[in-house]
């Protein structure tokens, strides 16, 4: 599908260029404060108390002081909430108690309200979401008979002079902030049903600092650039940049909303409004669009009525709905979000700040079950008034075309070589939510896959009908000890975030992949190596696990504790549990001069030997054969990176990818054309050899590439694809293998687009280790080959010839890199495969992690020993 250049963002601002204009004019001559504040609180409520605030936490924050709860007081609060809000609670010294929410309605359950008060509850704070309001009669009702202060939370519900609170409630909190209804850019206002209270309230706000006019300044001019933003075609002009670029698109979004990422101290939010904000949330009330209101309602309404059978929007059973915003639930939203890019609308995940309270440890509460569920798939949709009519109907064709297919479950490894439907996909940021995805399966009895980058070919990733763990937003650094030289991190976390947290320190990584762009999860579970001599495979620096298992218990694994299922989880492909967070022993930020030498393939051997193996100094090692047709699979360039007292001034900085267009320029050459392999390795021996003393580099940027393979192999063709195998052969042997792969790839006419020769060291760890005996050098290929059904069947008789031409040479392959490799061949590599099926079926009995490589030899197995039994 190709993707259309107007994208119609998520959120529009509700306010017009006048009104923009009137607040900056604001700024420029300060209006009277007392006269905006007086015309608010006679416009706004008449016959209430009104107090005008900083924000509605701001409203929160000072009710909350004058009220002065005792410490340990639990304040009721609906689940779907704000999350300062319950932030706010806590640093108030009280205890925020979920009170679940109805899906259809969004209001509580009475009788949920009733079960939820104790004698130590102190108040009820009931939000209305996402544009539509709860029927408050019977919740103020229960309240009143135990004596609760009654909130209402009506920063989504505003609807101008039709509904500012319900009159028993004691305080009805609204909000003016960025993406409110009738915004002001800010501000909130505050209906209070007591007069004295009110006055004690409004002494407390007088003892805050004045948000300057220059603050109040930036946000509107900050406001009429988002406004421009906004605007479709150069939303969707902006949104191409940041595909193109890499730029983190939704971090973009977040910051222009200026979301907090982390918790808000309560000095952010202690301020008075300024005079020009005020003024302008004068302008708003008086000047409210009534009509405007009505229409989005309506279309709103319509656009509900349209939804694809098993798609609802939340709240399609209110008493009203205003669809402030308009979310949907949908399998794996996220995802979902994605597909509908292509089709030009900006569906996303991040509607608003909303997140669920969780019932506090050792309490009896009870956790918010029924909205949970319901929330973990909502989709806010952008539907809304001023979107053409046309626009909406194509938005609508576009929800029934991804029902009808489901491409947003669909899964497929970065080569193209497997791929699988989920059922759904999570992507889960927490430890806790992670637990929940599990809890969920189990209840429903099904599987799960754990996905990272999708850099496997033998479909460890996934299964169809499984649900998917997408953790590739599961990515903290949790604890970094520079003195004990120790890092703990989520396994979603990415190499290069963790070289970017220590570099810092003068710290390094103990062992890595050779590209730092993988998840350290997935290279964690197929055991990946690097070029490191003394540290090759990745196992070698792994101090320790948190893994989640099939039960839900969570345990530490380590040489020490645990370690059967420390040996099984690294290289186990997460068949046997999640790996949680990971603990990575680190090193000193060494300095290396890289050099490079041609050599022909017959003198690597001895040469390793002789000046690299020997050699103290050397650190890391890689060599290169040619592709080119002259001197194919000859002549080399060794490349290896020695210590040096050397420093030249910013040795230490982390280096960045480099001439990533010229080398996919010529890689690209290089699949189409004999001669582009010719002039690409004619020019990678230039790239290599200059300068002629090499260059000096720390260990950080030694161990990142100046180009990403991932880039390099960024190929998106429907023709055809480019695969990656490897093999690990005994040095004695290696040339003796290399010679008969030559002769292999030749007779199979076979597209090589590169050929990496390592050093992996014997590995005695890992269950499934590649290198279990002795020492190898691992030959990585890498082939382009074509997608169908010929172009397959062909590139896997190829991979089969290499697997048993490998073995003849006592090696083995990467099962990472694996294709429909016969279970004899499986078993010859890898001895320890059928000791490690029958761990999985102790450790994980109803196989609750699964994929397709696991299905596929599981079923090999069973079959192969019942053959044997009878």
């Amino acid at each position: 599908m190709n993707r259309p250049l107007l994208l119609y963002p998520r959120k529009q601002l509700d306010i017009g260029w006048r009104d923009l204009t009137a607040g900056i004019l604001y700024c420029l001559f300060s209006p009277n404060r007392e006269a905006a504040e007086r015309s608010l609180w006679k416009l706004f409520a008449a016959g209430y108390r009104v107090q005008a605030a900083f924000t509605v936490r701001s409203c929160f924050d000072l009710c909350l002081q004058a009220l002065a709860f005792p410490s340990g007081s639990e304040i009721i609060m609906s689940a779907l909430t704000i999350r300062e809000m319950a932030d706010i609670a806590l640093k108030h010294g009280l205890v925020p108690i979920p009170l679940d929410v109805n899906p259809e309605t969004l209001a509580p359950e009475p009788v949920d309200l009733e079960r939820a008060i104790t004698p130590r509850t102190r108040a009820l704070v009931v939000a209305h979401l996402f544009g539509a309001h709860v029927p408050m009669e019977p919740l103020v009702a229960i309240a009143r008979t135990s004596r609760l202060f009654v909130f209402e939370d009506c920063a989504q519900g505003y609807v101008g002079p039709d509904y500012t609170g319900h009159p028993e409630t004691d305080a009805a909190m609204f909000s003016f902030g960025s993406i409110k209804t009738a915004t002001a850019v800010g501000g909130g206002l505050l209906r209070l049903r007591d007069a004295n209270f009110c006055s004690r309230v409004r002494q407390i706000q007088q003892t805050y600092p004045m948000q300057t006019r220059s603050e109040y300044f930036r946000e509107l001019v900050t406001h009429v650039c988002v406004k421009l933003f906004t605007i479709p075609l150069l939303f969707g002009l902006f949104y191409r940049l940041c595909l193109t670029t890499g730029i983190d698109f939704e971090k973009v979004i977040n910051a222009v909303r200026n979301l907090p990422e982390g918790e808000e101290e309560l000095s952010v939010i202690r301020k008075q409004p300024s005079a020009a904000l005020l003024a302008l949330m004068e302008r708003r009330v008086r000047m409210f669009d009534a009509d405007r209101l009505r229409r989005r309602s309506e279309i709103g309404k319509t656009f509900a009525d349209s939804l694809p059978d098993g798609s609802r929007v939340l709240g399609d059973k209110c008493v009203f709905h205003s669809y402030w915003v308009f979310p949907v639930c949908v399998n794996a939203p996220e995802q979902f979000a994605g597909v509908l890019r292509k089709y030009g609308f900006d569906a996303t995940t991040a509607g608003s700040a909303l997140s669920i309270i969780e019932p506090p440890p050792g309490s009896s509460a009870l956790p918010a079950k029924k909205i949970k569920d319901a929330f973990r798939n909502v989709l806010y949709l952008p539907v809304y008034a001023n979107m053409p009519a046309r626009a909406r109907t194509r938005l609508q064709v576009a929800l029934a075309d991804i029902k009808a297919s489901c491409p947003h479950l669909r899964i497929t490894d970065a080569r193209r070589v497997y791929s699988a439907t989920a059922l759904t996909i999570e992507a889960p940021t927490s430890t806790g939510a992670i637990k929940e995805a599990l809890e969920h399966a189990r209840q429903n009895d099904l599987p799960i896959c754990v996905v990272g980058s999708r850099h496997n070919l033998a479909g460890h990733a996934f299964s169809n009908g499984a649900v998917a763990l997408d953790l590739t937003n599961f990515r903290a650094v949790v604890r970094f000890n520079a003195a004990e030289k120790r890092i703990t991190v989520e396994s979603g976390i990415k190499w290069d975030a963790m070289q970017e947290a220590i570099n810092p320190s003068c710290l390094a990584l103990g062992a890595m992949q050779s590209d730092n762009n993988f998840t350290v999860g997935g290279s964690l579970s197929s055991n990946a190596h690097g070029r490191d001599l003394h540290a090759s495979t990745l196992i070698e620096s792994v101090l320790g696990m948190r893994i989640l298992l099939a039960n839900g218990s969570v345990v530490h694994a380590s040489r020490t504790e645990n370690d059967e299922l420390f040996r099984l989880a690294i290289g186990g492909y997460g068949l046997f549990g999640i790996i949680l967070e990971v603990d990575l022993a680190l090193v000193e930020n060494g300095v290396f001069q890289q050099r490079s030498q041609v050599i022909p393939v017959r003198n690597l051997e001895r040469h390793f030997e002789e000046r690299i193996r020997s050699d103290p100094e050397a650190q890391f090692f890689i060599a290169r054969p040619s592709i080119a047709g002259g001197n194919f699979l000859d002549d080399t360039i060794v490349t290896v990176w020695r210590r040096t007292g050397e420093r030249p001034a910013g040795v230490f900085g982390l280096d960045h990818e480099r001439n990533v267009r010229r080398d996919r320029f010529l890689f690209g050459l290089s699949r189409k054309y004999a001669w582009g392999k010719t002039l690409r390795w004619q020019a990678e021996k230039a790239f290599s050899l200059w300068p002629p003393r090499g260059g000096i580099v720390s260990r950080n940027n030694a161990m990142r590439p100046p180009v990403s393979a991932i880039k390099m192999f960024d190929y998106h063709s429907p023709k055809d694809t480019d695969v990656i195998q490897e093999f690990f052969v005994p040095i004695p042997r290696f040339l003796d293998f290399f010679e008969d792969m030559r002769s292999v790839l030749l007779d199979s006419r076979a597209n090589l687009l590169g050929v990496t020769i390592r050093y992996v060291k014997h590995d005695a760890e890992s269950f499934l280790s590649y290198a279990p005996h002795e020492e190898a050098f691992a030959t990585v290929l890498y082939i382009n080959e074509t997608t169908s059904a010929e172009g397959r069947a062909k590139g896997g008789a190829l991979i089969q010839r290499l697997v048993q031409l490998a073995a003849q040479h006592g090696g083995t392959f990467y099962l990472t890199y694996a294709r429909d490799v016969e279970l004899a061949d499986l078993r010859e590599a890898y001895p320890q495969i059928d000791a490690f099926f029958l761990a999985k079926r102790r450790i994980d009995p109803e196989s609750r992690f699964t994929s397709q490589f696991f299905e596929q030899y599981a079923e090999e197995f069973r079959v192969a020993r019942e053959a044997a039994a009878r």
